[in-house]
């Protein structure tokens, strides 16, 4: 068998419960308003509030919005992360995965996955929104290569960062 055989629906389910879940919903709504709203006004404002940093050093755009995102998005990936294990405590609602030959490391790894994917779409949903919004400004040429590059270093390790550690304190401290 292959490696994601028993770990899809594993992963599968728990993106489906997290993008059910209102706390992920409202932040997600936030999150893309507030990120839209705040690149409108510095990338296509009339007065652009002294933006010119933007202007005149272009990958400073992506950096700036994913920076702001994953300060929040750190935050409530921490709530989001370790709630799958009270989760797992308090309904039992994973008895359908052990009918299947899983580890236990396989299971964890596929609920891992199965956040982490839900938000990795979340910055990249958000990288798109700013490319269009660069594209449409006057005056700021596009870095391409900054969008790919800032995903990979600001957004992939931030996410397994918080997650693990999320995941981490919460077997220690068994709460």
């Amino acid at each position: 068998m292959s490696f994601f055989t028993y770990k899809r629906p594993v992963a599968r389910y728990e993106s489906l419960l997290l993008r059910r879940s209102w706390f992920f919903r409202i932040f997600t709504i936030l999150a893309l308003l507030f990120l839209r709203f705040y690149n409108g006004v510095m990338l296509l404002g009339e007065d652009n509030f002294g933006s010119w940093l933007f202007f005149s050093l272009p990958s400073n755009i992506p950096y700036a919005t994913l920076l702001l995102l994953n300060t929040g998005q750190a935050v409530i990936a921490i709530f989001l992360a370790s709630d799958f294990l009270k989760r797992d405590k308090k309904l039992d609602t994973s008895e359908v995965f052990y009918v299947h030959s899983l580890s236990n490391a396989e299971y964890v790894f596929g609920k891992i996955w199965g956040n982490m994917r839900i938000f990795l779409l979340i910055n990249l949903i958000v990288l798109g929104i700013t490319l269009v919004l660069n594209g449409m400004a006057s005056g700021a040429a596009v870095e391409w290569l900054a969008y790919i590059q800032y995903f990979f270093i600001i957004c992939v390790p931030t996410l397994v960062f918080i997650t693990g550690l999320s995941i981490f304190l919460m077997l220690v401290f068994r709460n």
